[in-house]
């Protein structure tokens, strides 16, 4: 009898799917606005362990947009003038009759209450619109690396990184620009150090676009944020970070030496 019992052993040993893996734990502590504050300075790794949970994206715009709008507001009476005296010996005065310049000059010493509102809104909403726009490119060459992340990361990554250029770098800018009364001479970063350094000399855009200090910090920032949320190797990140960067800074730079 039991050499005619079917064999049924190979439909009991049937393969059970693996279980699917488990999430990240969110890692403990920190994941406040002070916490994350904090650990953009001292432990970057653990912040984007917490932006890839929640990227709260939105956060680090609003301080971006209240620091631009106070950093335009207090420097408008000196970076208008300032614009209108580095214009009169660019190219671009040379299209321009100069009564048309001291028109513009003369607005530019006697800035409206209204006006000043509006620049330095204007100024708050692209400084926070760039690195919507930054965050979203970024997004797309991570994902074409290889990465896996949702643009609502890429933005959160983006974001929180952006604050070193776009917030640390205006506050700690501030009190210089008042005391020296310029907004063009003073940066963070290699122009700096060129001695005899004029805003107008192609040196300076070039050193100014691609040699500051905090906006290479918030790029390592950014490399461990897209390595960390989106999964790529430290190698993908970096390409995937400082390429786009490096050739949307070229745009800019480009416009303002062909017009100097």
């Amino acid at each position: 009898m039991s050499d005619l019992t079917p064999d049924t052993s190979r439909f009991q040993r049937a393969e059970t799917p693996p279980a699917p893996e488990a999430a990240a734990p969110v890692p403990p502590g920190g994941d406040s606005l002070g916490g994350r504050l904090r650990d953009l300075v001292l432990r970057p790794s653990r912040l984007m362990d917490h932006v890839a949970h929640r990227p709260l994206w939105w956060v680090p715009g609003l301080v971006i947009f209240v620091v631009m709008v106070v950093f335009t507001w207090l420097t408008a009476p000196i970076s208008g003038p300032e614009q209108m005296e580095m214009m009169r010996d660019s190219k671009l005065m040379s299209m321009m009759p100069e009564d048309q310049w001291q028109a513009m000059y003369d607005d530019a010493m006697n800035v409206s209450t209204g006006k000043r509102i509006t620049q330095s809104l204007t100024g708050g909403f692209m400084g926070w619109l760039t690195v919507i726009v930054f965050g979203f490119i970024l997004g797309f060459f991570a994902r074409m690396g290889g990465g896996k992340g949702s643009f609502r990361q890429a933005l959160g990554v983006t974001s929180w990184a952006a604050l070193l250029p776009f917030a640390l770098g205006p506050l700690v800018k501030l009190p210089i620009v008042l005391a020296t009364e310029s907004v063009f001479e003073v940066n963070l970063g290699l122009a700096a150090l060129l001695p005899g350094g004029e805003p107008g000399s192609p040196l300076f855009q070039v050193l100014l676009t691609y040699g500051d200090f905090l906006t290479w910090w918030g790029l390592a920032v950014l490399v461990i944020g897209y390595s960390r949320v989106f999964g790529l190797a430290r190698q993908a990140a970096i390409v995937s970070v400082v390429l786009p960067w490096a050739l949307l800074s070229l745009v800019p730079l480009a416009l303002t030496l062909l017009f100097m």
